[in-house]
């Protein structure tokens, strides 16, 4: 555009520019353009409030500009342009929002610069980490106050910050001028506040501190919201249900680009099948014929790639790039949780695996422990009915599983799932890739295979295609940690549906016990010698169980079906909407960002609701828990009634 170009050269900010930017808001269409001197200007949609930061002219102020990246409407500039043509336009943009909603805020965000000498050394800290300055005593009372209380709730360091409030006529940056005029400031509806923030992401040289600025800038944007929800409810005609709604709905090419690349370096190697033997069946007979008391040696598949090699292509995904500090956190968590993922691929099968176990999945809780083993003896008090159990083999679990997707591939036709009968799975059936694979020497009770349809089928292939369904791919390849929550809606599945026999749960228990022994470093045969010997299970049982947990050199993610299965019953029983679980593969900690993420239409509602929630016994067992049911009663009560 011309008027950028000639902008461009001379610094100032043109009238044409200026049009066009209020042409955008006044019919309700996104402004993203760069001002001149490398400044920025985005206003998501029609919005009464601004955020604004001047760069300062005489100084560094690495970092500061961020603090207003994480909100639907801002302005990044220099504080030379502010006599060029960037003071119409904050005015122009003031005006043409008020006349839409009749109230507009405007917040200048700064750095207090730290007392120094001559020399540049600094000789005295701020004593308050935030200032917020108000025009006059009373004015926006409700909102400076509810601005001053968030603030004042976050930690820094173990610690509540000092928030000051100031008066002042004039409101700027430090040797600044106002960048609206007092007749500005003076007209019906609009307000204008500053907040000022000590330096706390700088090094006293000016260096910046990534992670301190990342942590304060999530809090800051939160307080930020609040107070923007709280400023339209009193004074504009502007209607919202939740603050969450003000939060940017626009997503950046740098989300997209880091999400692709992350889910292509997750899809280039399957985790489990790496970790998982490639001779269980014959590493089961060798184990019988040795009397149950040599530890068989597993094998496993040669890695088709080098983790070290994925590892430097994970690290040059440039997430700082990423203004929205939900997505940021989010793409985060998830590059960490694959680098440790390829840790554990290079340390397969020695004793270094085990570590990096415990960081991705965790350990075992003394209290889960706990429940464990009062399952465990709850479930030995039940009596043993001696009727054969009906099994069905691989073959006809595929069909039952076909049959399934078919269903699902009705409602949304992108579902593309596979099911596959091979030879080279640890255990019976699981999911990997959206894909539904079955151990070709499996059998499965006919009574349970409603429940594995529904374990696997409807949780882990539904999820996998309502994340496929949404704008970012991480939703469905799994956002860090995902694997609990997965493994406890999988389990519920189990009980709505009417599958979660006493075997099963059994087995949930058992599958704590054995990963709290491995922990323990009790070693293979005594493991087993306490789920066989102990706990009186069959011994092919036992070794299934055993074999999960050392796969690999010790996995200790069998831990979260029980866990995951008793946080999901909370979640169920504090009056948490099922729903929201399926929206793809997500963990407990990603519920609010999730929420936060729907609200401001960055998601989306997904296609798909797992089958069985439709059939009425489900939704009555399902009121069980909201009243308090829990899997202790579940073995003393429910089941046993079924039984």
């Amino acid at each position: 555009m011309s008027h950028e170009r000639s902008g461009a050269e001379s610094g100032m900010i043109t009238q044409d520019f200026i049009d066009e930017v209020c042409h955008n808001i006044a019919t309700n269409q996104e402004v993203t353009l760069p001002l001149p001197l490398g400044g920025k200007i985005h206003i998501d949609r029609q919005l009464p409030f601004l955020c604004l930061y001047r760069r300062p002219a005489k100084r560094q102020d690495a970092g500061t500009d961020k603090l207003v990246l994480a909100e639907a409407s801002y302005i990044i500039a220099q504080e030379e342009q502010t006599d060029l043509g960037l003071r119409e336009l904050v005015e122009s943009v003031v005006r043409t929002a008020r006349e839409e909603f009749g109230a507009f805020l405007l917040v200048e965000i700064f750095s207090l610069p730290l007392p120094v000498d001559e020399e540049g050394s600094v000789i005295d800290e701020l004593e308050e980490t935030f200032s917020i300055f108000s025009r006059k005593k009373g004015v926006l009372t409700p909102v400076v106050e509810q601005l001053k209380n968030r603030l004042s709730r976050m930690k820094i360091n173990s610690m509540h910050p000092k928030v000051s409030l100031r008066y002042s006529e004039k409101i700027a940056p430090p040797g600044m001028q106002p960048i609206l005029e007092s007749k500005i400031c003076e007209e019906s509806g609009t307000w204008m506040l500053g907040l000022g923030v000590k330096p706390i992401y700088q090094s006293p040289e000016g260096e910046l501190y990534p992670l301190e600025l990342e942590y304060l800038r999530r809090k800051v944007s939160v307080a930020l919201k609040k107070s923007f929800f709280l400023f339209v409810e009193k004074y504009t005609s502007m209607l919202m249900v939740d603050y969450r709604e003000l939060g940017r709905r626009w997503v950046s090419e740098a989300v997209f680009t880091a999400d692709a690349a992350l889910a292509e370096i997750e899809d280039s190697f399957d985790f489990l099948l790496q970790v998982s033997p490639v001779n269980t069946h014959e590493a089961w007979k060798a184990f019988q014929k040795s009397d149950f008391a040599k530890a068989p040696q597993f094998f496993y598949r040669p890695r088709p790639f080098d983790p070290a090699l994925k590892k430097r292509e994970l690290f040059q995904i440039e997430l700082e790039q990423i203004e929205d500090p939900v997505l940021s956190e989010i793409f985060t968590q998830k590059r960490d949780e694959i680098d440790r993922k390829l840790t554990m691929l290079l340390d397969r099968d020695t004793p270094n695996f085990l570590p990096g176990s415990l960081q991705v999945y965790g350990g075992v809780e003394a209290p889960l422990l706990e429940t464990a083993h009062k399952m465990m003896d709850a479930l030995a008090s039940l009596s043993k009915k001696s009727a054969p159990v009906e099994m069905v083999d691989a073959v006809e679990m595929a069909r039952a599983a076909r049959e399934e997707i078919a269903y699902y591939r009705k409602i949304y036709p992108k579902i593309a799932a596979r099911v596959e009968v091979r030879d080279d799975i640890a255990s019976g059936a699981m999911v990997s890739n959206g894909n539904f694979l079955i151990n070709r020497h499996s059998t499965f009770a006919r009574k349970r295979v409603e429940a594995l349809i529904n374990h696997e089928i409807g949780t882990h292939v539904l999820t996998y295609y309502n994340g496929y369904a949404q704008p970012f791919k991480q939703l469905h390849t799994g956002l860090c940690g995902y694997d609990e929550m997965q493994e406890g809606i999988a389990v519920l599945a189990e009980y709505l549906c009417g599958g979660l026999t006493p075997a099963r749960l059994k087995t949930l228990a058992a599958r704590v016990i054995a990963v709290d022994s491995m922990v323990r470093g009790e070693g293979f045969v005594n493991t087993f010698a306490l789920l066989h010997e102990r706990y009186g299970m069959a011994p092919k049982s036992a070794f299934g169980i055993t074999s999960r947990v050392y796969r690999g050199g010790g996995l200790t993610k069998d831990a979260v079906y029980l866990r995951g299965f008793l946080d999901v019953l909370e979640y169920v029983r504090d009056g948490g909407k099922l729903e929201l679980l399926f929206i793809g593969k997500i963990a407990a900690s990603h519920i609010p960002l999730i929420q936060e993420l729907l609200y401001r239409k960055v998601l989306h509602k997904p296609p798909l609701t797992p089958r069985y929630l439709e059939r009425e016994d489900a939704r009555a067992r399902l009121e069980k828990i909201r009243n308090g049911l829990g899997v202790l009663d579940m073995i003393t009560k429910e089941i046993v009634q079924r039984r």
